[in-house]
């Protein structure tokens, strides 16, 4: 805002607005049939060609200035836009474009264009430098051009949206009448007004690519507050359990984990090999953490019994997190939780389809039904009922799944054939728990699979392979747009976690790599 309202100030002082109110009725009311025209000409396009790879879009700007509003607002004025090369041109507008940061584009803006360094997403970037963006040694292209398999680099640390993002790239004009000897004093007067008016016109044209907003999704794996993590949640604060996480779960514009376990002190113990329970006191809890949203969707909802599951719905929306996965009845358990910043529309699903457990437990037994209280689970016509709710309609729908196998590495095949199947149904980013070990990454369909962000919080996992680990994930999205992607390695340590060095990071980029460089499957 103040980078216009001093554009305005320079170019239109307050002065020269009061002039410009006084001669725009003047200088329409005066314009007829028997004036004489004054001739407009603009400068040669070919100044804008060192502008590649953007040069169509400017071009097609300058055509809207040129063929647009612009020219019916010329003729009342007594101006007409030079066509005869042996008129001889009275006013001149000259067009520029260049960085913002730069500052050459004239006097007027009249174009944005929002510029980001492309980059692949297992490359192990997250940043580059402004330096290197003007050395060429980036892919830069406008941000409504970046599509998968790709994504974008910070510059300096700073996003699109933040203050001071560099990449933006300024079209602009000046208009300034011809030089005329002193004997023609009034003519450039006269000129000098309907170039206020022509000025005064043009800053009130709308920027083509609005400042792009940035909405930020935080994710994380298995969160289970048993065996003392719930103690030291409420004595310590978020930062007790989720070290340097802690930040970006209450700065994310979305924060989603899985919950392993209801949030009641009350149920009977359902007769499996591990049953967790957490105090109510836990909601108010996690939602002071910036938790917006916990996948209730999984194999431990139900430790309890009923009585503990319709518990955990009565607190958690007590305390305004969603409970994805779960609700009274499959039409509830289906409905997502729902979250809108700038031009993105953030609408979050879960649901279930694991396998029986060794001891015979079987969550197929306490799925939702159309009159009864349960999870969302995919065996039980789950899918079908998300995929009624998915709407292509640019937001973005994400899904959060628990399911495949326990301890795996990779996606299992029926796991990958329902991924799939959901994202071609309208799933736009889809992240997985379930198997307690880091999977990869993985674009399916052009969309972005997190197979398995493997354990956040959960007491009991030392010295077990893998389940010390996990993945803390934060996305920029842009509507439906993966834009920024940054993946932090977790190492679990008894009830607490913290973020450890990017080096902890190579497996889950090993095992990234591996699911791209597949043979296809026959």
């Amino acid at each position: 805002m103040t980078f216009f309202m001093d554009l305005k100030q320079r170019a239109c002082p307050l002065p020269g607005m009061f002039l410009l109110c006084a001669l725009g009725p003047a200088l329409l009311g005066s314009c007829n049939t028997s004036i004489s025209y004054d001739y407009l000409t603009f400068m040669d396009d070919a100044a804008l060609e060192p502008y590649s790879p953007e040069t169509p879009f400017l071009q097609e700007l300058v055509e809207q200035v040129k063929q647009g509003a612009l020219w019916k607002r010329l003729d009342p004025l007594g101006i007409r836009i030079r066509g005869e090369k042996t008129i001889a041109p009275d006013i001149y507008m000259d067009f520029y474009a260049s960085w913002e940061y730069e500052g050459r584009y004239g006097d007027i803006p009249i174009g944005k264009l929002f510029f980001v360094p492309q980059a692949d997403p297992l490359a192990r970037r997250k940043d580059t430098s402004l330096a290197a963006c003007i050395r060429g040694e980036e892919t830069l292209i406008p941000i409504q051009y970046l599509k998968a398999p790709f994504v974008a680099l910070t510059v300096d640390g700073r996003s699109l949206g933040d203050p001071a993002y560099p990449l933006v790239k300024v079209l602009g004009v000046r208009i300034r009448s011809a030089d005329f000897p002193e004997k023609y004093a009034d003519k450039a007067a006269r000129l000098a007004g309907k170039i206020q008016v022509l000025q005064g016109y043009l800053l009130t044209l709308p920027l083509l690519e609005q400042p792009p907003e940035i909405c930020w999704i935080a994710a994380a794996g298995d969160m289970m507050l048993d065996r003392g993590a719930s103690e030291i949640l409420a004595k310590e604060g978020p930062q007790g359990i989720l070290g340097g996480t802690a930040a970006f779960c209450a700065d994310a514009d979305v924060t989603l984990v899985n919950l392993e376990g209801p949030v009641s002190n009350r149920g009977t113990k359902a007769r499996k090999s591990y049953t967790f329970r957490f105090d109510p006191q836990v909601a108010p809890l996690l939602r002071d953490a910036g938790i917006d949203g916990v996948l209730l969707a999984n194999n431990h909802a139900f430790d309890y019994g009923m009585e503990g599951f319709l518990d955990s719905l009565t607190h958690l929306t007590a305390n305004r997190i969603a409970c994805l996965g779960a609700g009274v009845d499959r039409e509830d358990a289906s409905r997502p939780l729902r979250f809108s910043k700038g031009t993105t529309s953030v609408r979050a699903f879960g649901i279930a389809s694991f396998p029986r457990e060794k001891n015979g437990w079987d969550g197929l037994a306490v799925a939702a039904g159309i009159d009864t209280p349960g999870i969302l689970h995919a065996g039980k016509e789950g899918g079908e009922q998300l995929k009624r709710r998915f709407v292509q309609d640019g937001a973005l729908d994400i899904l959060l799944f628990h399911g495949g196998e326990e301890w795996s590495l990779s996606p299992t095949i029926a796991t990958r054939e329902l991924y799939t199947d959901l994202i071609r149904a309208g799933a736009d980013l889809i992240i997985g728990s379930h198997p307690h070990v880091v999977q990869g990454f993985e674009w399916v369909l052009g969309k972005p699979v997190f197979w398995s962000l493997g354990n956040y919080v959960f007491g009991g996992m030392d010295q077990t392979p893998g389940g010390e680990d996990g993945l803390f994930i934060r996305l920029g999205f842009r509507g439906n747009t993966l834009v920024y992607f940054e993946p932090y390695a977790l190492r679990l340590s008894h009830t607490r976690t913290d973020l450890v060095p990017e080096e902890h990071l190579d497996s889950f980029y090993t095992r990234s790599l591996a699911l791209r460089d597949r043979p296809p499957e026959p």
